[in-house]
């Protein structure tokens, strides 16, 4: 029997959470797909504090361990691992709890509220209660405040504000870099 992309992300993702957790960080998100490079698996980890390049290191290198004795994957691929990022997706309900109060795009399937695309501060995010669908409550600029069903949506992120640019004695200014990412590939 072939093995499916869906089965075969399922199993991929039940290892990384494995090896993830023993490693101390979190997964928040995995990618597998085609690519015009090839197959990716493309994993975000997170953990309190923010993670490193080590962190990320590290994870590359014992999932890269377990996917060569597990063999999961029939074709050749490139295992990359990162942090979510500054602006990074949310997918999770702890997600959008954890974006409360930040500023957030959110794209809706279809139009609620004659719109798509919605962009401010996410004033709520309703957790999941039985029989009722969650909702987020978006204010935006102009402080109108916007209630989105959570099945509506496309896709969620965070917007990275960039703080204000502070100025050293030497008049240089400074402000916040992206996060690293490594990366490990597999050839058969």
């Amino acid at each position: 029997m072939p093995v499916t992309s869906v089965g075969t992300e399922g199993r991929l993702r039940d290892l990384a959470q494995t090896t993830v957790s023993r490693s101390g960080c979190d997964l928040v998100d995995l990618e597998y797909r085609r690519e015009s490079d090839g197959w990716k698996i493309r994993l975000f980890i997170d953990k309190p504090g923010g993670v490193s390049l080590d962190d990320c290191r590290r994870v590359s290198h014992e999932l890269g361990t377990v996917l060569e004795v597990e063999d999961p994957i029939p074709h050749r691929y490139i295992l990359e691992v990162s942090s979510p990022g500054l602006d990074r997706r949310l997918t999770r309900p702890a997600d959008f709890e954890e974006a409360v109060g930040k500023r957030v795009k959110l794209v809706t399937r279809s139009p609620v509220q004659e719109r798509r695309n919605f962009t401010g501060v996410l004033v709520s995010a309703v957790p999941l209660h039985a029989g009722e669908e969650p909702t987020l409550t978006l204010r935006d600029d102009s402080g109108v405040e916007h209630i989105v069903p959570a099945g509506c949506l496309e896709r969620a992120r965070l917007v990275f504000e960039w703080p204000q640019a502070s100025e050293d004695r030497g008049g240089k200014q400074h402000a916040a870099r992206p996060t690293p990412k490594s990366s490990k590939r597999k050839g058969r």
